[in-house]
Order: C-alpha cells, then sequence, then structure tokens
C-alpha cells in the first residue's frame, strides 16, 4: 500500500536530496570537533562558519550575528530569557496571544519570577495590529522592554506588519520575531522589517533536524545572557559542541531556499489553490481562516463546516497526513490556544485542519490527496 500524502510542511519539512549530500562526509571521515585546535578541527570550523554565513545571507544578517542552537523552541527562549532573566526588576516583555507555545511558556516562566508580562490579541485574522501594540508600550513603564511578535503564524499563515510594529516601540525597546516559518519560504529581511532579534528554523525548509538559529543585531549581543552553561562555545552565548554535519545541512538548506524563493511561493501558491479548488469542486463546505492577503505561502487553515477535523483525517489518514486545530492536553481534546484567541469556540475549533505544500509536492499529489478529503468529508456527513 502507498504511503499516505504528506502536506504537513508547516509541522517539518523533508530533508532536501542537496542537503543529505552535503551532510554524509560530515558523518563520516570529515567528522571533527570543530572547535579542537588542530587540522580536522580547523577543517570542521571552517565548514562551520561557511555554513553560518549561508544562514545568515537568507535574512540580509552576518554570520557573525547568529549563535547556532538545537531548535527554535530554544532560540526562542535565548531570545527572551537571555535577554529579561538578568534584568526582572526593570525588565519587560510583550508577547501576542498566537505565538509559539514556547514563547508563552517563556513568558511564563519569566512572570513567575518577577518580570512585567503583557499579552496583546490578535483580530479575527490572527493580525497584530501596531496601534494595539503601541498601547501596551506607551502603558509599560519599565526601562527594557522587549516585543516578541511572531512573523508568519503556524496555523493561520498570518503575516505580521513587523517594520510598522517597530516604528510603534520607541527608543530602547527591541523587537524579537520567530521567523521559523517564514524565513526561507517569503523575502525576510532584518534591516527591512526593523527586526533586533530573529529566531530561525532548519527543519523547516528542508534542513535537518536538531539545528535552528537566533540571529542577534551586534550592538545588542553583550547585552543577552546564556541559558546553557558549559565551555563558553560561541562567544559565551551557547556552550556545547557545534554539530558540523547539522549546521552543513542547514547552511545548504538556506542556500537552495534563497535561490528557489521566488518558484518555491509560486510553486506551493498553485498547490494551495488547486487543492481548495477540488473541495470546493466536489462540495466541501470550508471557511478559509487567517489573512488571505498577508499571508506564509502554500499554507491553508480550513476550518470544515459542521464537520470534525479529527474524524474526517481519520477517516482519510491512508490518503493524506496533515494537522488539526486540536490537540491533547492532559487526556482531553481541546482547541489550540491561537484557535481561541482569534475568538474561535471549542466546537467550531474542532473543524479546523491546516494542510501545508512543500517544494517536493507534486500538482498529481495533491490532486489526490483533495480527492481523498472530499471523500472522507462526504463520509462523515453521512
Amino acid at each position: 500500500m502507498a504511503s499516505p500524502i504528506y502536506l504537513d510542511f508547516n509541522a517539518s519539512a523533508p530533508p532536501d536530496p542537496e542537503v543529505v549530500d552535503a551532510m554524509l562526509p560530515w558523518l563520516s571521515d570529515r567528522h571533527a570537533n570543530p572547535h579542537s585546535e588542530h587540522f580536522h578541527g580547523h577543517r570542521a570550523a571552517v565548514a562551520v562558519e561557511q555554513a553560518k554565513a549561508a544562514i545568515a545571507s537568507l535574512i540580509g544578517a552576518d554570520g557573525d550575528d547568529l549563535v547556532l542552537t538545537s531548535s527554535a523552541t530554544e532560540s526562542n527562549n535565548l531570545a527572551l530569557l537571555g535577554y529579561l532573566r538578568h534584568r526582572k526588576a526593570t525588565g519587560a516583555l510583550i508577547h501576542s496571544a498566537i505565538e509559539h507555545k514556547c514563547v508563552m511558556e517563556a513568558g511564563q516562566a519569566l512572570r513567575d519570577e518577577g518580570c512585567a508580562v503583557s499579552v496583546v490579541a490578535p483580530d479575527g485574522q490572527g493580525r497584530i495590529l501596531p496601534e494595539a501594540i503601541r498601547n501596551l508600550v506607551e502603558a509599560n513603564d519599565r526601562p527594557d522592554l522587549l516585543v516578541s511578535v511572531m512573523h508568519a503564524n503556524n496555523e493561520l499563515g498570518t503575516v505580521a506588519p513587523l517594520a510598522q510594529i517597530a516604528a510603534e516601540l520607541g527608543r530602547g525597546a527591541i523587537l524579537h520575531t520567530d521567523a521559523a516559518q517564514s524565513a526561507g519560504r517569503m523575502p525576510f529581511d532584518v534591516s527591512e522589517l526593523q527586526v533586533d532579534v530573529v529566531t530561525l528554523s532548519s527543519h523547516k525548509i528542508g534542513g535537518p533536524g536538531g539545528i535552528a538559529a537566533l540571529y542577534i543585531a551586534p550592538d545588542l549581543r553583550s547585552e543577552f545572557r546564556p541559558i546553557l552553561y558549559g565551555g563558553g562555545q560561541q562567544g559565551g552565548l551557547r556552550s556545547g559542541t557545534v554539530p558540523v554535519f547539522l549546521a552543513v545541512g542547514y547552511g545548504v538548506a538556506c542556500q537552495l531556499a534563497e535561490r528557489r524563493l521566488a518558484a518555491d511561493r509560486l510553486h506551493v501558491e498553485q498547490l494551495a489553490t488547486h487543492f481548495t479548488d477540488i473541495l470546493r469542486a466536489r462540495g466541501v463546505a470550508f471557511e478559509r481562516l487567517g489573512d488571505p492577503d498577508h499571508t506564509l505561502p502554500g499554507l491553508r487553515s480550513l476550518r470544515l463546516l459542521g464537520l470534525d477535523a479529527r474524524d474526517v483525517l481519520d477517516r482519510c489518514r491512508n490518503a493524506l497526513s496533515a494537522s488539526t486545530g486540536s490537540a491533547c492536553t492532559s487526556g482531553e481534546i481541546t482547541a489550540s490556544h491561537v484557535l481561541r484567541a482569534i475568538g474561535l469556540s471549542e466546537q467550531t475549533a474542532a473543524g479546523v485542519l491546516r494542510v501545508g505544500f512543500g517544494r517536493q509536492t507534486t500538482l498529481t499529489e495533491v490532486t489526490v490527496a483533495a480527492a481523498g478529503l472530499a471523500e472522507a468529508c462526504v463520509a462523515a456527513q453521512a
């Protein structure tokens, strides 16, 4: 039996074959500790620096401005805790209500430790309005302010107006964005968007899992403290031996993403449109969530009207793999915090599913997957 068609690229994108090929030598005869003072260590260190340059190029930055981490979760924690944990008396955090859970939980940890934390609500399309940020900035009376707003939401696809938000921050405040979904899938330049700290992810763009990065503007690097302690690698901000094979793979993934950005965007958007056109043609009633005018390419968050998305996906589990808007928490199925934040009830959120398309997805696969989903919707209504 053929495997289900994979339509969950926003959860993770399979490594590109070029990425895998580039990694293999560093898993065998080229393996070495890049922090060692000998030939093999130096060769590995050069490969890491070249990889960092490729990663940074994707966002218009310099490789020296990056800290390599194990995941976007670690990067987000380093961004928030690394800046605010040692200035709890003077620091404040503002983040949106639709951030990734790691930002939400890091914010709660800071709140528990005495840091001032404010949460800004989105509108019904998941948009974070600059004026809402401005109101919270004006209400804040602490000098060390960090604002964290995700660039493209991982569930809705809605893209935040970062440059406009940056303009509302005022002097001294810094802007962090989680760009795990967007960098490599759509244009992203730190100067144009006026962001100070950026979380990046490898496995979202066809790189290996287990590695990510945090960009910190060079004039702010000294303001951050480590959250992991050890040998003092990476300028003391992130101890631990850098995994060369993962860094090399990540660098190649970024080179591919930068080179193919326009073609990939067009490809995944055409696939997403084809997918929803088939659903409509087959009589599936659905509502698209998020802001269609400012959205992440190749992501569709769909609410199946009158249906339970988990039930529908279970019926077509042999046809496609996708995500729902609900998750199991403490033994109960509940709507995601993102869907609740945009005003959906538990009942309406139960009908939400997310499909994400990638570079490797074909038109034939999309046709088959959409047909399978439509058949499952009909069966669920019977």
